[in-house]
């Protein structure tokens, strides 16, 4: 694997905060970021499950690997010069099943997680999610 191509939530408070923490760190690869959902990710990943990538982290490798959910953030944490060893640790079978109920419940509250002065007002209906941030 020579690079990473992450796709965040645009969107969200917390995504875009986790997008300049990843973009900052130092790492062994490098890795691209791309809003989910845009224009752009369907160019590159036509065969996609855009929708799916609007609610999980997903992260697609230069050989074409697609990593999301808990996956998708132990691959980033691998690409980081910093935390690989951590990325490693948590995927022992040991230690997956809590790092997996833990990034779940991240993705599944990352709306709220992500208000810090703005409120984020967000309905859910099947198959749609929509939220507005009101400042």
């Amino acid at each position: 694997m020579e690079s990473l191509t992450v796709l965040y939530d645009a969107r969200c408070e917390l995504c875009r905060r986790v997008h300049s923490w990843l973009e900052a760190q130092p790492s062994y690869i490098p890795l691209e970021f791309v809003a989910a959902g845009s224009p752009e990710a369907w160019r590159r990943y036509p065969d996609l499950d855009h929708a799916a990538t609007l609610e999980e982290l997903t992260a697609i490798s230069d050989t074409g690997d697609v990593y999301a959910g808990a996956a998708g953030w132990l691959i980033c944490l691998w690409a980081l010069r910093d935390y690989r060893a951590w990325s490693l640790t948590l995927s022992s079978p040991a230690l997956m099943p809590q790092a997996q109920r833990f990034i779940t419940w991240v993705a599944q509250n990352r709306w709220r997680l992500g208000m810090s002065e703005a409120a984020a007002y967000c309905t859910e209906e099947p198959g749609v999610s929509s939220c507005q941030i009101a400042t």
